[in-house]
């Protein structure tokens, strides 16, 4: 098997090799999405959304207390206390009584069934991570009777709501700062499979290219013919190398440029590659009540050996960083749902990329539901990706036809696709899509033959890692 930090060559050429790849299948054809550029009206909501409910997470005494003081109202642990209609204006209380009243003994609960899951147990004999955590303080169940009840709640606690909103934190979160990242201690800390960027219209941005760089992790960017000279100028020859794509401007999505990457990876001879969107601004790993930044490769090599444990794993990939709360209690990887936007794929999975939106939910789904054997998907907590979310950034899809467009259709061809556990739903503002995973849960990973865990330590034992001060 080829090591790919062994046998990038570092170097740019002006006319770049290109490979031919087989035609793409879309899906236009065989799904139910609208070739108008509209999408369906705004949903009408049955009778009136109100009164509209959300639920109020705190961490702190201290924090339930300012909330109390806030809402203008007394408060209390029990369960009518838990519980308020917020008004607009005057409540009829007065300040001094504007408390909040711990009635039980114990508050404080922890969380300890991610210990008990399948994935815990398969971590055992791996690197070291620790994420236990707290349920919340106290969670208050606010109802609102009038959307003007519900701006005012928005204004004092410094929250956007919509109507599918289902809980806040109060405060708001904030990122913290670390001054400290986290750094392997082995040799040669790169991926021993090759990373591909599939990149469109953002030459100028580059945040997955720059964020390999800053991590000394070589790369390959995927990018169509006519945006050579903007990438040729800027691409740091000693980490990346441009490839160029032998189509532009297909309409079919990314799937397309995809595939390409995955027959590339197969002519050079590799087992798996990585295969990453072009707008994830670094990686964080997620340990011990902290997201601190990944300064190199290491927890790549980590995932990597990790999956080759097994031979019915052939998609993996990493969670997003605003998906997991440093606060709460997580196993180190989830098996069965879908992978988004930095992926691990086995070049021998049976399954190929499809469809002009939603392909990576697609994807997923289509390994889950596999009939001649049970494949599975995973996706790891340990180490996240922090990805912008959809469609903040020009270029690439959002310019292609997300603009213009919505969100309709890209929903749309992913029921279409998996009518038995997708459905379109209205959520966050817009269309949106709902999967149901649960009949994959008895999909289980298993190892490759021979495989003991105990006798691979003289592999583990080398994932160590040192906290190093970021400059």
């Amino acid at each position: 098997m080829s090591d790919f930090g062994s046998e990038m060559t570092n170097s740019l050429s002006p006319n770049p090799e290109v490979y031919e790849t087989e035609e793409y299948d879309n899906l236009i054809s065989s799904s139910g999405v609208r070739d108008d550029d509209t999408q369906p009206p705004k949903p009408k909501v049955k009778g009136n959304a109100y009164p509209f409910s959300i639920k109020v997470h705190t961490w702190s005494l201290g924090d339930t207390e300012k909330f109390a003081l806030l809402m203008k109202r007394p408060l209390s642990s029990d369960t009518k206390g838990r519980e308020f209609t917020f008004k607009k204006g005057k409540t009829g209380f007065l300040k001094k009584d504007c408390v909040f009243t711990e009635q039980r003994e114990n508050p404080f609960s922890k969380k300890t069934t991610h210990k008990e899951r399948r994935e815990a147990d398969l971590w055992t004999h791996t690197m070291e991570f620790v994420q236990d955590g707290w349920a919340s303080y106290m969670t208050f169940k606010v109802t609102f009777e009038t959307e003007e009840d519900c701006v005012a709640f928005c204004r004092l606690v410094k929250h956007r709501l919509t109507l599918n909103t289902q809980s806040i934190h109060f405060p708001q979160k904030k990122d913290r700062v670390y001054r400290y990242g986290w750094k392997s201690k082995w040799e040669n800390p790169n991926p021993i499979y090759p990373i591909y960027i599939v990149s469109k219209g953002r030459g100028d941005t580059r945040y997955t290219a720059r964020s390999l760089e800053k991590m000394g992790i070589p790369y390959y960017i995927v990018i169509e013919p006519q945006d050579y000279d903007e990438y040729e100028c800027v691409v740091d020859p000693k980490w990346g190398e441009i490839l160029v794509l032998p189509f532009s401007n297909h309409g079919d999505g990314p799937g397309r440029a995809r595939n390409w990457c995955w027959d590339h990876s197969k002519k050079e001879g590799f087992k798996r590659h990585w295969v990453m969107d072009d707008n994830i601004n670094g990686f964080v790993r997620l340990h011990k009540k902290t997201k601190r930044k990944v300064l190199d490769g290491g927890m790549f090599r980590v995932c990597e050996e990790f999956v080759d444990r097994f031979k019915n794993v052939p998609v993996a990939g990493l969670q997003y960083r605003f998906f997991c709360d440093d606060k709460a209690a997580y196993p180190p990887f989830v098996l069965n749902t879908r992978i988004y936007s930095c992926l691990l794929i086995e070049n021998s999975c049976p399954h190929r990329w499809r469809g002009r939106y939603n392909e990576d939910t697609i994807l997923s789904l289509d390994v889950l539901k596999n009939k001649s054997e049970e494949l599975c998907v995973m996706q790891f907590n340990n180490l996240l990706q922090n990805k912008l979310v959809t469609q903040a950034l020009g270029g690439g899809n959002t310019e292609e036809f997300y603009g213009r467009e919505g969100t309709y259709n890209k929903s749309k061809m992913l029921e279409d696709a998996h009518p038995d556990v997708a459905k379109v739903v209205w959520r966050y503002g817009r269309y949106h899509h709902h999967v149901n995973y649960d009949p994959f849960k008895s999909n289980q990973p298993i190892h490759i033959d021979g495989y003991d865990p105990e006798d691979n330590r003289s592999e583990t034992d080398l994932f160590d890692f040192e906290k190093v001060r970021i400059n």
